[in-house]
């Protein structure tokens, strides 16, 4: 009985603590995703009506190139897994699969280019390619600033 109210116990604080990363995740992933917009639309200079049209092809085209790159986050943990037993043929299928990866979301960014054409001007195109790069390196570097000094 002790036993089985123990491992309730543990069972529940696991539980209670998995919802608690995630929460907390999920507030961190917000909070990124507003200084994005926020950082993108400064930079690009968009009207409201430009950004009313403009945030959800985005936003769209961000999910489909997250689900590209989890694709090939999944393949490198694959062969980091099992990098010392691949036959030859499977290394082959490997890098295809990955190479694959790669084009799907060159293949997402051309087409969403054509979509963003649509909305902008080609100048405020080019505006969101060069900020989406300045931001990259904005959040590198904060994090760089973030982490503890080692001497």
């Amino acid at each position: 009985m002790k036993k089985t109210i123990f491992l309730t116990a543990v069972f529940s604080f696991l539980i209670l603590f998995a919802n608690a990363q995630d929460e907390q995740h999920k507030a961190r992933w917000e909070k990124y995703r507003s200084e994005k917009i926020s950082f993108l639309t400064d930079k690009m200079e968009m009207s409201p009506a430009e950004a009313q049209k403009f945030w959800p092809v985005y936003n769209e085209l961000e999910k489909m190139r997250w689900e590209a790159q989890k694709t090939r986050r999944d393949l490198e943990m694959k062969v980091n897994d099992t990098k010392a037993t691949l036959s030859k043929k499977e290394a082959t299928q490997l890098t295809r699969d990955f190479t694959g990866s790669m084009e799907k979301e060159g293949a997402l960014l051309v087409r969403y280019n054509e979509e963003f054409l649509k909305i902008l001007p080609p100048e405020k195109v080019l505006k969101l390619y060069q900020a989406e790069n300045e931001f990259r390196m904005y959040m590198i570097q904060k994090f760089r600033d973030r982490e503890p000094k080692k001497e």
